[in-house]
């Protein structure tokens, strides 16, 4: 391209058109609101306006838009013009654009958003200047209809940012997001933009949810993807596609993340870096960078996902350790170990929490106490994996290992932490691996931190090598400081001999502090070891030994303890010790050996080994002068009577528990520290343990009165010892053991309990601290002295413990005895059980308990109560022992008068409230305790449960409450107790404990529907076990049902009401039956209850619930009485009858005929007049108000409906298919049903009947009785359709033979119903009913009963039009029959009627098998008919019966009718057109009439009318239209040809019937129906002509026209003249039919050319007769006038511009005005002048008009010249300027008028002159001058 192309090139592009119109108006109709063809036609005024409203809502909406209304939304802003503006001006003016933009783009869904953005598009053309900015806006609505709108106006896309929308534009759609994420990805731009955009909106803060929401999601989805795209190709070009990505995100992200202050932005950039983070390779100095970025800046909105986000980061990382400033950040942040465990639910953050836990550890000394913290909280929450775990602890070892004893601020929580962690039960497994695995030697670590470190129990197998101790003590110790301990130490004590006695020694500190620096070291030991006060000490003395005593069974570390041991060792094994007996130092090495520590257990066993050492070399010299001293006999516990109270063993006693219990077990008791003690079980219990030793046990058996020796003195030790670490330890040795020989544990042990329970709760907690061991460990073992086996103190102790002050303090304690108690239950003796258990209830109710811990504990004794099985014993001692209201103690009245209550009783003492609060608690607790006992295994408890019951009904009274809870709990019991004799039938019930009318209190007095439910189902099983407790008192239970527990919707009600049905009723049943009288009368009560709950039971449960009522009571005797109670009580409920047919559809066939036999039975009864069922049933009786009537129509209201079941006739039809005793009963039952329903069916039609449902007292007796009668009808179909057809008909048969007439009848009648419903497609019927025909003519034939020949013909009727073509012979022969003597010819009318109708319907259906027949019946019909036409017969049914059979006749053998016979059909209509019975006479003879001119022959039709016409006359008016009915009829029928063909009949008919106004006329009968009836006569004629052809009809008109003028002599002037208004009249209609039907005829021409011209003559000889009034005369000048101007407006061919035509006319139609004051000119004549004008074109026709007009204006006679005035008026009227061409003619006449003597003249002349004038258009006032 050249350099000149390019420029212009360049300017094209740039150029705006401003030359170019056509482009300017297109861009200007570019619009995001209205269509282009609007926007085109809008100002920018009309624009502003409409846009500033949108401003202005938004500026409500948000202030911030406030100050655009000052720049772009300025008034000055509808006159700026971009292409005006400079480049500077242009880009101030996009920043502010761009501005609103980004704050309008929340807002752009909503009209005033989408108004002010119209603004920019219309006035600033940011779609074509901004149109990148713009499109950001809009993208997150990319998918709303605006979007595509915004489409619409883009100009061409040409940026490479914005091609992804060009398909999009082009077909104006909305992109889908997929595109759009599509082009994120792969158009760097495009992203760059979007970013960009984002960020300026977010900086601005303009930014949205909508705007945020959808940045995040599509970059999400476009990161994702674009990496990858970056993983295609070589590792290298991968890494530098994946460097490309991070060049392009991290940016963005970066200024994301630097918005603090805008959170929704910063969330979604953790989400963009989690997915860049996961699917990208970042290095971990990438990822370190973004997680410092992350964590830098955060806020309370944005810490949650940015811990989350860090969580995804750190996983990706390799190195765990945070860098010391992420750290720092975090461990700034509040709960920080609380939300990283709360976050480790939704997420991995096990290595975010790792690093951080490396960080906080590596910059410890920082951190100080709030690192230690929290450290530990993330090992207790279980963050870490456990190798994580196991690192992080043994990071804190190393620590502890490596920090200086100096070190003030570490040491203490270091030593606190790992205590902590080694007890935590979460992670004390992982601390015991981790210290195992870190190799410290944690006993030189216990001595550094001088802290005992808890551990794990590690059993040794044996076998397994062991490190002795002299490893642990090469550790040199800080010599200064032991320097220092051992010279704070006296050279001698004061008082001290023993460091055993109570009070703690003040030496013991020095010493301990010495001993625990010097463990470590052999050497340090034994400097310690000589010291003076050690020294000193003689060895039988207890003053050293007791401080290591002290020290290994105190709480110090390990090795300090091992230490200790090891020095007794080596002292009792030293040649000083040879002759002491250190017996005394058993008890605390039996101690040691249950340490948990191995190494601890381990010297324990070497210095049980020495003293064993000691006492066999004692008896070796037992022969030996030197004796053996006891070590520590004197001093022990100090000098006082403590040391007296230790039991002391012989040395033998000794020296055989130590060689054959303690020796052989020190191995085992190495390897596990809970050995000893079931070694000491096994050694002292003997054969009171109840477990025998396994094989490890090398124990032999002790003597009887060693043990006794050995455990007294262990006991001995156990009171006196003042180390509660070695009581514990002892305790859980010797409470292994119940007693030996005669002595109990309890007894032995008892003072040690009192004096633990004596202590007080805070002196305990102090001491169990000090010996580091748990409160609760030592409580337990402390009641665990309390055996089985004792007798009372003990048990009094735990009791004490529970009830006494201890327990208000010492809560672990009395938790503890509670739990003694529930582990004592079982092998409590009976009367220890009893006792136990009352003082168990007296606790947990006492009131007078305030401290939460002892309610707690009440709490605590009352689940033992709960929980522990109670025996029978108990049971009854806490159900004998409760309160009884009569023994309760009164309480004074209150002086103020108590209001009383007339519903329920008032006790007549008021009893105190807070002890009958209390009675009511204690008897709901036994009550639950009984209740979940398994009552059922306990029925003695019936008799105290009743009267419990009765109990509860008066503190009812008392409290005013219905205790429903009380009630329920009490119910239950009893029940389960009850249903214990139900599943044992041999064991009998106590009848006398049983009180049936506590129960029924509680159903009828209770609204607690639980209470109720229970109620009822101890009645029920009362029921079924002993009916008679109970039966006397069941009908207030259903009574109450059916007001309460009917109405329940819940599967329990159901179950309760379903348990009482069938454990109630069944008895109730039985005994109704023993009784007198109709079961049902008895059980009427028991109804009446369930039919009236019937509303009130949920839909769902109606069905089962009425169902099992039915099948308990009995359905034979009680479905009939339930279903009549529910018709009468719900008579207007739309779902009874699918509720009631659906319950009788449960039972059989046979259950339902006989229920409706029942039915029946009591619709009898209800109306009689004893109502023996009805009353107890229906409450018909006077009292309840009710009418039989009303009752009966309820009842049969619902039976019919019930009867019709297809189910119920289906189960009937096969019973009966089944020839057996069954079938056979059916049938009986069937035969008593029909019989009784026809009864019903007298009864109603009798006159007693009638009267009932008649009475005067009832509203719409009328109705009510017709209601009942179309009921019972319905009845009747309904039990005729029970069986089929072929089963009826048989059925029938039989009947029939009956003598009984009446009932003969009603079959027959039932018959006639069934064969009208029945099926005719079923073949079987079918045949059965046509054969059943013969019976029916034999009827009609031979019988003397008339009502049954009727109903016989009735029935061969029905079956004739039903089947009679299946069979036409056997119908014809009926049909002979039928019209015979017997049926046809009879005497009896009503015979003859069913006769005729028989025969109607036969004929229709055989056709022409009749014709036999016919020459008999159709006279003999004929001859009815004329007979039913009499003056003295009114009834027309025979009249309509014939007519209906000569209707069946023409339809089907209409060449029958001919000659004489329709000759009589048509007088015989006349004579009954004459009569006119009624309108059904009137429908059947016009109907026949109609046939006739369609049916029979159109020859011996026409001619027919023409005989008859005179005879129709002479019948009057309605039988002459009648008869011109049949012409009519026929005319239409019958085509053309056919007409035409009967033209000459025609001629002759028409030409009399034309003179039937001159017959009328003259007769003056019928004189004023003669225009009605010539009406007719002339419509039929007209008819008529427009079927003929010119040919036919012009010698027929003709004729009609002389036979008006000249068939009658001159002298009948009044005969001719109304021949002549005949004719005109005729003419006249004529015409009008041809103006409006607008046809021509066959000949060429007008009408009025081809036929006036005949007529002219007559017409020109009448207008010239004489005017006279005679009416006659003055008809026919009117008549002819009609005529006349008719013929005017239909002139087509000029008729009437001939001049002959014209000249013949013009005179005397205009002669008329002089006729102005006798006849009705103006109405009459002045319209047909008007007429003659119009259509006599030529101006000499309208000077002569207008000659003869003016020479009767000029005439002497007023009203001729008002009448020419008014003439004139019409012709200027009609011809306007046509006629003022004769103006000057006339104007000196209408000057003349002006001033003429008659007013009304000068009146109209001026009228005319308006006229002309207006015709003109202008005045006539200078021509009048």
């Amino acid at each position: 391209m050249t350099s000149l192309a390019e420029q212009l090139s360049q300017i094209a592009s740039k150029s705006t058109n401003s030359l170019d119109l056509k482009a300017q108006k297109a861009a200007h109709s570019q619009s995001l609101i209205f269509e282009p063809r609007i926007a085109a036609s809008q100002d920018f005024d009309t624009i502003y306006a409409i846009c500033l409203e949108g401003f202005q809502e938004l500026c409500q909406l948000d202030p911030r838009f406030v100050r655009f209304g000052k720049s772009i939304f300025s008034q000055q802003s509808r006159n700026e013009e971009r292409t005006q503006m400079t480049s500077k001006e242009n880009e101030e003016l996009d920043v502010v654009l761009e501005e609103f933009l980004g704050l309008v783009g929340a807002r752009l869904l909503l009209k005033p958003g989408l108004k002010a953005v119209e603004w920019l598009v219309r006035r600033f053309r940011v779609h074509e200047y901004n149109t990148v900015f713009v499109v950001m806006t809009f993208l997150p609505y990319h998918s709303a209809p605006i979007f595509a709108t915004l489409l619409s106006i883009l100009p061409t896309i040409t940026s490479p940012t914005l091609k992804f929308l060009f398909p999009y534009k082009k077909a104006l759609a909305n992109p889908p997001r997929h595109a759009v994420v599509y082009a994120m990805t792969n158009n760097p731009s495009l992203c760059s933009v979007f970013n960009s955009f984002v960020i300026k909106v977010c900086r601005l803060h303009y930014h949205h949810h909508t705007l945020i929401s959808f940045w995040a999601g599509l970059m999400t989805e476009s990161i994702a993807g674009v990496v990858d795209l970056s993983r295609s190709g070589r590792k290298s070009v991968q890494r530098q596609n994946e460097e490309d990505v991070l060049l392009r995100i991290l940016p963005v992200l970066n200024d994301g993340l630097s918005l603090k202050k805008v959170p929704q932005l910063r969330i979604g950039c953790y989400m963009l870096l989690t997915v860049l983070a996961s699917k990208a390779n970042l290095n971990d100095k990438v990822l370190t960078g973004i997680m410092e970025a992350v964590a830098v800046g955060w806020t309370k909105e944005t810490r949650d996902s940015g811990l989350l986000c860090l969580a995804v980061l750190a996983q990706e990382r390799e190195v765990a350790k945070l860098p010391g400033a992420l750290t720092r950040e975090l461990m700034k942040l509040d709960g920080l170990a609380a939300e990283l465990s709360s976050l480790s639910q939704r997420c991995r953050v096990d290595k975010l929490t790792l690093g951080l836990v490396f960080g906080v550890l590596d910059r410890i000394n920082k951190t100080g106490l709030q690192g230690w913290s929290f450290v530990e909280q993330i090992l207790e929450n279980r963050i870490l994996l456990d190798t994580q775990a196991a690192g992080v602890l043994k990071s804190i070892l190393f620590i502890a290992q490596n920090t200086e004893l100096s070190d003030s601020e570490v040491y203490p929580h270091l030593a606190a932490l790992i205590t902590r962690l080694a007890a935590s039960e979460s992670i004390k497994e992982i601390t015991a691996k981790a210290i195992g695995d870190s190799g410290i030697d944690i006993d030189a670590l216990e001595m550094k931190l001088q802290t005992v470190v808890p551990r794990l129990e590690t059993r040794l197998e044996l076998g397994e090598d062991v490190e002795m101790d002299s490893s642990t003590r090469s550790a040199e110790p800080d010599n200064k400081l032991l320097e220092d301990a051992l010279a704070a130490i006296p050279v001698q004590a004061a008082d001290e001999i023993s460091f055993l006695t109570p009070s703690v020694s003040p030496i013991l500190l020095s010493l301990s502090r010495a001993f625990l620096l010097a463990a470590a070291s052999s050497a340090d030991m034994s400097r310690f070891e000589g010291l003076p006060i050690l020294a000193k000490s003689t060895p039988h003395e207890a003053f050293a030994l007791s401080f290591f005593i002290r020290i290994w069974c105190g709480p110090y570390p390990t090795l300090a303890r091992t230490a200790a041991l090891e020095s007794v060792r080596i002292r009792v094994t030293s040649s000083d010790s040879a002759s002491i007996d250190f017996q005394a130092v058993i008890p605390y090495a039996l101690a040691a050996l249950a340490d948990s520590a191995e190494k601890v257990r381990r010297a324990a066993s070497g210095l049980i080994a020495a003293i064993y050492g000691v006492y066999r070399r004692a008896s070796k010299e037992r022969g030996k002068s030197n004796a053996i001293k006891l070590w520590g006999l004197d001093d022990i516990y100090g000098s006082g009577g403590t040391t007296k109270g230790v039991k002391w063993l012989a040395l033998d006693e000794t020296r055989r528990f130590v060689k054959d219990v303690l020796v052989p077990n020190l191995e085992e008791c190495i390897l596990d520290n809970s050995h000893i003690s079931q070694a000491i079980e096994h050694a002292i219990g003997g054969s009171a343990s109840s477990r025998q030793p396994p094989p490890k046990f090398q124990t032999a058996t002790l003597k009887s009165p060693i043990r006794s020796s050995v455990f007294s003195f262990l006991v001995s030790h156990v009171v006196n010892t003042p180390i509660y670490v070695v009581k514990l330890r002892l305790l859980a040795m010797l409470n292994r053991v119940e007693k030996v020989g005669g002595v109990s544990r309890t007894k032995l042990l008892l003072p040690l309990l009192k004096d633990w329970i004596s202590l007080s709760g805070g002196l305990t907690d102090q001491r169990c601290k000090s010996e580091h061991i748990e409160p609760n460990e030592l409580d337990d073992q402390m009641v665990a002295i309390v055996a089985s086996s004792d007798k009372g103190e003990g048990l009094q102790a735990l009791q004490s413990i529970v009830s006494g002050t201890p327990g208000s303090t010492r809560p672990t304690l009395t938790r503890a005895a509670l739990s003694r108690i529930r582990h004592l239950w079982p092998i409590l003796k009976a009367d220890s059980r009893i006792s136990i258990a009352q003082f168990l209830l007296d606790f947990a109710l006492n009131t007078q308990i305030a401290s939460s811990a002892s309610r707690s504990s009440q709490d605590d004794a009352m689940d033992i109560l709960r929980t522990v099985t109670l025996s029978s014993d108990v049971l009854s001692a806490f159900v004998d022992q409760l309160p009884i209201t009569t023994k309760m103690p009164d309480k004074p009245p209150a002086t103020k008068r108590r209001r009383t209550s007339h519903n329920e009783m008032v006790a007549l003492h008021t009893q105190d409230s807070e002890e009958l609060a209390a009675s009511i608690r204690k008897v709901t607790l036994v009550l639950e305790l009984v209740d979940s006992s398994k009552p059922e295994k306990n029925p003695h408890l019936l008799r105290g449960l009743f009267q419990v019951l009765s109990e509860i009904q008066h503190y009812k009274t008392e409290v005013g409450s219905e205790l429903a809870y009380l009630q329920g709990l009490v119910l239950g019991c009893l029940l389960a107790a009850v249903n214990c004799f139900k599943d044992q039938p041999n064991s009998k019930i106590d009848r006398s404990a049983v009180r049936a009318d506590l129960l029924i209190d509680c159903v009828r007095s209770t609204t607690s529907p639980q209470v109720q439910n229970a109620a009822l189902l101890l009645v029920a099983s009362l029921a079924s076990i002993s009916p008679e407790l109970v039966l006397h008192s069941v009908m207030p239970i259903f009574t109450f049902m059916s007001t309460s527990l009917l109405r329940q919707d819940d599967d329990y009600s159901a179950h309760v009401i379903d348990q009482t049905i069938h454990q109630v009723i069944p008895p109730l049943v039985d005994a109704l039956r023993k009784q007198k009288g109709h079961p049902v009368v008895g059980a009427a009560e028991l109804l009446l209850s369930f039919v009236a709950a019937y509303e009130h039971v949920p839909v769902h449960r109606r069905l089962s619930l009425f169902t099992s009522l039915v099948e308990t009571l009995g359905p034979d005797d009680f479905l009939f009485a339930l279903l009549a109670m529910l018709a009468e009580k719900y008579p207007l409920d739309a779902d009874i009858l699918p509720f009631t047919a659906e319950l009788s559809g449960h039972f059989s066939a046979e259950v339902r005929l006989l229920t409706a036999v029942k039915y029946l039975d009591l619709v009898f009864d209800a109306l009689n007049t004893s109502h023996a069922l009805s009353e107890p049933l229906l409450g018909l009786n006077d009292t309840e108000g009710k009418s039989s009537r009303d009752v009966v129509e309820k009842l049969l209201s619902l039976l019919p409906k019930l009867l019709a079941s297809r189910r119920l006739i289906s189960r009937i039809g096969k019973l009966l298919q089944q020839d057996d005793m069954d079938s056979a009963r059916l049938r009986d039952i069937f035969g008593n049903l029909l019989e009784k329903t026809l009864g019903l069916a007298r009864d109603v039609k009798s006159d007693s009947g009638r009267e009932l449902f008649q009475s005067d007292t009832h509203e719409g007796p009328q109705l009510t009785y017709y209601i009942v009668h179309e009921i019972c009808g319905t009845l009747l179909e309904s039990v005729l359709g029970l069986l089929s057809t072929v089963e009826f008909v048989k059925s029938v048969e039989g009947l029939l033979d009956r003598p009984n007439d009446e009932l003969r009848r009603k079959i027959l009648k039932s018959l006639e119903v069934r064969i009208r419903k029945d099926n005719q497609s079923d073949q079987a019927s079918q045949k059965a009913i046509l054969g059943f025909v013969p019976h029916l003519t034999s009827i009609v034939s031979e019988s003397p009963d008339i009502l049954l020949k009727h109903t016989a013909i009735t029935c061969i009727d029905v079956i004739a039009e039903k089947y009679g073509k299946r069979d036409p012979e056997i119908i014809a022969r009926a049909a002979d029959v039928i019209s015979g003597d017997q049926g046809l010819s009879s005497a009896d009318d009503y015979l003859r009627l069913i006769s005729l109708l028989c025969l109607a319907s036969i004929t229709g259906v055989i056709g022409t098998r009749i014709l036999p027949i016919l020459p008999r019946a159709l006279p003999v019909a004929l001859a009815h008919l004329e007979a039913s036409l009499g003056e003295d017969v009114s009834d027309g049914r025979i009249h309509n019966a014939v007519f209906s059979f000569l209707g069946v006749l023409l339809v089907h053998l209409p060449w029958i009718i001919t000659g004489v016979h329709l000759d009589c059909i048509l007088r015989l209509s006349h004579k009954s057109a004459a009569r006119s019975l009624n309108e059904e006479t009137d429908e059947s003879r016009v109907e026949v009439l109609a046939l006739i001119a369609k049916q029979v022959d159109p020859r011996e039709c026409f001619t027919a009318v023409e005989r008859n016409w005179t005879g129709s006359n002479e019948s009057g008016p309605k039988a002459t239209r009648e008869h011109l009915g049949v012409l009519d009829t026929c005319i239409e029928k019958h085509t053309k040809s056919t007409i035409v063909k009967h033209a000459h009949v025609l001629t002759s008919f028409f030409l009399k019937a034309f003179d039937l106004r001159r017959i009328w006329m003259r007769e003056s009968k019928y004189a004023n129906h003669v225009d009605e009836t010539e009406g007719v006569l002339v419509d039929v004629a007209i008819k008529t002509i427009f079927k003929l052809n010119d040919v036919t009809f012009r010698p027929m008109f003709v004729k009609l026209l002389e036979w008006a003028s000249n068939s009658l002599p001159k002298k009948d002037r009044t005969g001719r003249t109304l021949r002549l208004v005949s004719f005109f009249n005729f003419l006249d209609s004529f015409l009008e039919r041809l103006k409006a039907r607008r046809i021509v005829l066959i000949m060429r021409g007008s009408i009025v050319t081809s036929y006036y011209g005949y007529v002219i003559d007559n017409v020109v000889e009448i207008l010239n007769a004489p005017s006279t009034r005679e009416p006659t005369l003055k008809l026919l000048w009117s008549t002819v006038l009609r005529t006349l101007q008719k013929s005017f407006s239909a002139d087509q061919d000029e008729f009437w511009q001939s001049p002959d035509h014209f000249s013949k006319i013009v005179a005397p139609l205009l002669g008329q005005l002089s006729n102005a004051q006798s006849l009705p000119i103006e109405q009459e004549v002045i319209p047909v002048i008007v007429e003659l004008a119009a259509v006599a074109e030529s101006s000499d026709h309208h000077k002569e008009i207008n000659a003869i007009l003016l020479k009767h204006m000029r005439s002497d006679d007023s009203e001729v010249r008002l009448t020419a005035v008014k003439c004139e008026q019409g012709l200027v009227a009609r011809l306007g300027e046509e006629w003022l061409a004769l103006l000057p003619e006339i104007l000196p006449l209408i000057s003349e008028l002006q001033e003429d003597d008659d007013e009304d003249v000068e009146r109209e002349t001026h009228r005319l002159i308006v006229k002309i004038e207006g015709v003109l258009g202008e005045p006539l006032d200078s021509m009048l001058q």
